[in-house]
Formats: structure tokens, C-alpha cells, sequence
């Protein structure tokens, strides 16, 4: 009955001991795991800034690009009002 008494309370022991070896194994997955999460996170964060920043990069060009038209536009425009201006005063001038 001892020996017996003694195996029990030895694999009680063991068997506690093999559960808290099971937590601390759990957490540590969980951490990794979340650590793991993170990183792929922050990476797909990190493309997501650089993909903003190229489109911003091309935004600014395209607003540069409508603000040229806009001026040569403009330009083309008070040409062809002065050239009208011009033709009017020539046919004035000629009749």
C-alpha cells in the first residue's frame, strides 16, 4: 500500500506538473502566434502607406498636368479673342 501511495502521489506530481508544461506551451503558441499576426500586420500597413504615397505621387502629377491645360487653355483662348478682335477691326478697317 505504500509503494502504491508513493507511485500515486509521484504521478500526481508528474501529472501536474505535464499540465502546467501545457499552459506554458498554449501561451507561448498564443504569443507567437499573435507576434506572427503583428508582423503581418505591420508589413501589409507598410504596403498599404507605400502603395498611398504612389497614388498621392501620381495625383500630384495629374493635378500639375490639369493645371498646364488650364493655363495654356486660357492662353489659346484670349488668342483666339484677340485674333477676333483683330479680324473685326480689319473688317471694319476694309469696308
Amino acid at each position: 500500500m505504500i509503494i502504491f501511495d508513493k507511485k500515486r502521489k509521484g504521478l500526481k506530481n508528474d501529472y501536474e506538473k505535464l499540465l502546467n508544461l501545457k499552459d506554458w506551451y498554449e501561451k507561448i503558441s498564443e504569443e507567437a502566434s499573435r507576434s506572427s499576426m503583428m508582423e503581418r500586420v505591420d508589413i501589409k500597413g507598410q504596403e498599404l502607406i507605400n502603395q498611398l504615397d504612389l497614388l498621392n505621387a501620381k495625383l500630384i502629377k495629374i493635378q500639375e498636368k490639369h493645371n498646364n491645360l488650364q493655363e495654356n487653355q486660357q492662353k489659346l483662348h484670349d488668342s483666339l479673342l484677340e485674333e477676333h478682335k483683330l479680324l473685326n477691326q480689319y473688317f471694319e478697317n476694309y469696308s
